[in-house]
């Protein structure tokens, strides 16, 4: 039953080179024993509580230092009032421009004053606080006598420098209120400094704004001389270029937005000769109406032409009904026809003269036409040049009405800084002066404990999971299981072995105990109970492998059978100096070719085991193993022995264990507790697997509980009547993972 697969099993996981416990056949499934976070986060406590205590311990400790090395500061606090508007006596504005005073920006520039070094210097000057001690020397404790021999220079800019440090503007949240503190180790000292900068700054910012209208009472004053002098030189330009130019305009005023400009003789007689034309034109096309229409309608309406036209159809009416009678040469006929003809002349002398009186009086208007016409266009071509001579005209009287605008507004703004300057007003008012503190606020006795506490707690912690996140060594069974994908055949608790023989051969020791549960987890591995071979390795040297084989051989020889253990690790052979035998003839010699019925055997009568050693160290031990040599070795033993035992070498830097593992039924890797890396065991599994070798499960070597933390204790020791001392020798511990 392998617990490690091959690379070419669907089951294989590149990341940790073993496979799950769940995924393996019959083997049982360790998931569900995990811990859950708190219990693991309890158990990284536990097994680094003395770093976390130690560094709670310094915290502390410094903290204690800190709050007794302190000098107790005393604070005052002095309570302004900043309103974003003055105090308004005048409607007249000052200088301060508007949105100065307005937004967060306002606020924030007014902190950065009150904090200001201009300000820390008034108030040094104000209380003298460069001939102060206690200011100069009372922060760090130094010699005042010393402090005070330092030029007034130097004790002016230490003065200065200590106010700053010492002040903090803390404004009130959502209103215009801020708290001015000062500190200082003389609490009188204190509530005094924090008044004066309250009284400082309110004296600063009126200062500030009586120079401001100073600076623009002067400034004013200049550009009134300049702009007075551009607006009569602008003025006289615009006077001599319209004499120069002939230009006289009617109607012309000035009001709010500038000089509006009037009409000139020439424009106003255009306009009316323009009216005149108007009207002659209209007279023109009425009396051309007329004349073309002097056979139409104008003749139809003539009351002579009517006349005519209306006897001439009464004679035609009596010549018609003549005709029907008499003949047309009769005499009365005759005569008829006489009197029509003789209209007929009449009607057309009298439309003749009406034809003749429309067309004199078109000819009459269309000349009167053409004479405003030409009048019209002789004054237009003189008003076009004059519209060119005013382009220049109005040059010259836009730049005067520009500057008579800015000399006017000047002047105005001139007057209402001279009446505003002289009402002093301020939006910066003292609300709650400051009192005498009672206490020092610093230090904290209480606060820093707590502070300590907490802190050095957090940073305990955080260095405890730090260190654990770094130390990749496997601890306990749990983490073989859920890391490495391998059944725990036994833990060994991390106890000192005074005698491993003695020990073995008490079955109420603990080692007896442990390894007495090894050989039980062995007899189910495989379908036929203990495997008849089995060897013993581990990922590196000095991890409890050799001890593990013979223990593992002792207890399968208490249960009746026949057991050899063989010493494979010819590099570093240890078990001929653990049972105390020879080592002058060995497996190196079996190797080499020695018949196996001469291989020399030590016989281990307390543990009930026989021995074969490494014998002498060979130079090169992996090929010798690397031969069927050593098959042939364990074929001839299981015929002798019930069960054969090989100490194998470490697995990593050496092919020897691989070599012999893929030669026995059965490996137990060996694990020490607190030591073993996660990678260096994953790396030996892997080269195990690749020869194929069955690795049935581990051993945890060298187990403390104490060290591992909570939840995973074990308990190998148990009632055995009257041996109560020894026992209480021994560390226990009680089973919970497996």
């Amino acid at each position: 039953m392998n617990a490690i697969t091959k690379q070419d099993d669907p089951a294989f996981d590149p990341n940790a080179g073993l496979e799950r416990p769940e995924q393996r056949g019959k083997q049982l499934s360790f998931a569900d024993t995990a811990d859950s976070p708190l219990i693991q986060y309890l158990s990284i406590v536990r097994r680094r509580i003395w770093l976390v205590l130690g560094i709670i311990a310094s915290a502390l400790l410094l903290a204690l230092y800190i709050t007794y090395s302190t000098i107790p500061l005393y604070r005052a606090s002095t309570t302004i009032e900043i309103s974003r508007e003055a105090s308004r006596v005048l409607e007249q504005d000052d200088t301060m421009p508007a949105n100065a005073r307005l937004g967060t920006e306002f606020y924030q520039t007014q902190y950065g004053l009150i904090a200001s070094r201009s300000v820390a210097a008034g108030v040094v000057r104000k209380l003298r606080l460069a001939d102060n001690p206690t200011l100069l020397a009372g922060y760090d404790g130094s010699n005042s006598e010393l402090a005070m021999q330092a030029p007034r220079q130097q004790r002016t800019l230490r003065a200065i420098a200590i106010v700053r440090q010492n002040t903090q503007v803390e404004p009130v949240r959502n209103s215009g209120l801020v708290n001015i503190r000062f500190s200082s180790p003389d609490p009188e000292l204190s509530a005094l400094v924090s008044k004066a900068i309250a009284e400082t700054y309110i004296e600063t910012n009126l200062q500030r704004r009586f120079d401001a209208n100073n600076y623009a009472r002067e400034f004013l004053e200049s550009e009134l001389q300049r702009v007075r002098a551009a607006l009569e030189e602008s003025e006289q330009r615009v006077v001599t270029y319209a004499n120069n130019s002939d230009i006289l305009e009617i109607n012309r005023h000035s009001n709010t937005e500038g000089t509006q400009p009037g009409q000139s003789v020439p424009e106003m007689s255009l306009q009316v000769l323009n009216n005149s034309l108007a009207e002659a034109t209209a007279n023109r096309i009425a009396a051309e109406a007329r004349a073309r229409a002097q056979s139409g309608d104008a003749a139809l309406n003539d009351s002579g032409l009517m006349q005519l036209r209306g006897q001439r159809a009464q004679l035609q009416a009596e010549y018609s009904r003549n005709l029907a009678t008499l003949r047309p040469e009769y005499p009365s006929m005759v005569a008829l026809r006489g009197q029509i003809d003789s209209l007929d002349r009449s009607i057309a002398q009298q439309t003749q003269r009406i034809g003749e009186s429309q067309n004199s009086e078109y000819r009459a208007a269309l000349a009167q036409e053409r004479q405003l016409q030409a009048r019209v266009d002789a004054l237009t071509e003189n008003v076009q040049q004059l519209s060119q001579r005013r382009i220049q005209y109005n040059i010259f009287q836009r730049d005067a009405d520009t500057n008579r605008a800015l000399y006017d507004s000047l002047l105005e703004r001139y007057k209402e800084i001279g009446v505003a300057g002289g009402v002093g007003s301020n939006n910066v008012a003292i609300v709650d002066p400051a009192e005498v503190p009672a206490y020092p606020f610093t230090p904290q006795p209480l606060m820093n404990i707590l502070l300590a506490l907490l802190g050095g707690a957090a940073f305990g912690l955080a260095a405890a999971f730090l260190l654990e996140q770094l130390d990749g060594a496997i601890k306990s069974p749990v983490e073989i299981e859920n890391g490495l994908g391998l059944p725990v055949l036994g833990v060994i608790p991390n106890i000192t072995i005074d005698s491993l023989i003695g020990d073995l051969k008490d079955r109420k020791s603990v080692i007896s105990e442990s390894y007495l549960s090894v050989h039980t987890s062995l007899r189910f591995s495989t379908s036929h109970g203990v495997p008849t071979t089995l060897t013993v390795t581990s990922a590196n040297a000095s991890e409890g492998k050799s001890t593990t084989a013979l223990s593992t051989a002792a207890m399968i020889a208490r249960m009746g059978k026949s057991v050899l253990i063989i010493d494979a690790d010819m590099r570093n052979p240890s078990l001929h100096k653990t049972l105390g035998i020879e080592n002058e003839v060995g497996l190196a010699d079996l190797l080499t070719g020695d018949d196996p019925a001469s291989a020399r055997t030590y016989s281990v009568p307390d543990l009930g085991v026989m021995a074969i050693t490494a014998g002498p160290i060979p130079p090169n031990p992996a090929e010798l193993l690397a031969t069927d040599r050593l098959s042939e070795l364990l074929a001839y033993f299981t015929s002798k022995y019930d069960h054969v035992v090989v100490d194998a070498p470490p697995v990593m830097g050496l092919s020897d264990a691989p070599l012999v593992a893929s030669t026995v039924e059965a490996c137990i890797f060996v694990i020490t507790s607190g030591s073993t890396g996660t990678k260096a065991a994953i790396g030996a599994l892997r080269r195990l697997q690749d020869v194929d070798a069955n690795v049935i499960g581990a051993v945890l070597s060298r187990y403390s509980a104490s060290d591992v933390g909570y939840g995973y204790n074990y308990n190998y020791s148990y009632d055995y009547g009257s041996d109560r001392n020894k026992r209480s020798m021994l560390q226990r511990f009680s089973l919970k993972s497996l």
